[in-house]
């Protein structure tokens, strides 16, 4: 599976650099909205000879000051066959940034977590970090995250852990054809209290609009963790496809 997510990647890097390179020169693009949210939803299912259904759901919205920034996701999957559940996981998460210069910022966060079928009963990180804007142009951008935070995992099986942990994650986004973009996501969350327990997510999405409000959302997401709980694997691996409604303000975000 980290073959396949490679070769995503790459396809979806490719495609949207070939599509800048014919793409002739556009007028400046509009400013972002001062916020904007969307919500989207998957649904797969069989009957007759085998049973099954999948469900997805996800959440985002952003609202962008002239010196504050919030973002919030959320997503849920659900996965059963015949009638018996065999996939479920929940996450959500809220940032705030503060800017204090062109470059850096001050950012806060929580993330929880609920997947039992990873061995996760409940998770949260709570961090204080510093942000970085590291690139800035058309064709590119690259944020960056450095922080400290506190992890509180509570385990299907074992002990519950609180942990001192690090949050180390970049953020690229790569705009094609004037109507989509990808994004690409890796987060390294060492922990300063048992070094063997480092967690690791990557993460990638390519989205096109459809016409001014639908949009359809291509995703995958690699979760790693080097000390799972007992008699579950490292790895993990979520593929998802959705159509996505969308909403944004008509009034920009001041200072953009």
């Amino acid at each position: 599976m980290r073959i396949v997510c490679t070769v995503f990647a790459l396809i979806l890097l490719t495609l949207a650099r070939s599509t800048a390179a014919q793409t002739p020169a556009a007028p400046p693009k509009e400013p972002p909205p001062l916020w904007d949210a969307q919500i989207g939803a998957s649904f797969v299912g069989t009957s007759g000879n085998t049973d099954t259904s999948s469900v997805g759901a996800d959440f985002s919205a952003h609202r962008r000051g002239l010196v504050w920034q919030m973002n919030s996701e959320a997503t849920a999957v659900r996965v059963s066959s015949n009638d018996l559940k065999t996939a479920e996981r929940y996450l959500g998460s809220f940032r705030e940034l503060r800017k204090l210069t062109p470059i850096v910022g001050l950012s806060g966060g929580i993330k929880a977590e609920r997947d039992r079928f990873s061995g996760i009963d409940f998770r949260s990180i709570i961090d204080a970090s510093l942000s970085w804007a590291l690139v800035r142009s058309p064709e590119w951008t690259l944020d960056g995250i450095t922080g400290i935070g506190w992890n509180h995992e509570s385990r299907v099986i074992g002990l519950t852990r609180n942990d001192a942990v690090g949050v180390l994650q970049l953020l690229s986004r790569i705009p094609f054809g004037g109507s989509g973009d990808t994004t690409q996501r890796f987060t390294f969350y060492p922990d300063f209290t048992n070094s063997s327990a480092y967690r690791s997510e990557a993460e990638i999405t390519a989205q096109a609009a459809m016409n001014s409000r639908l949009a359809l959302k291509l995703g995958y997401l690699f979760r790693y963790s080097n000390d799972p709980v007992p008699t579950f694997k490292k790895s993990d691996n979520t593929t998802t496809a959705s159509i996505v409604l969308r909403w944004k303000a008509t009034t920009p975000a001041p200072g953009r």
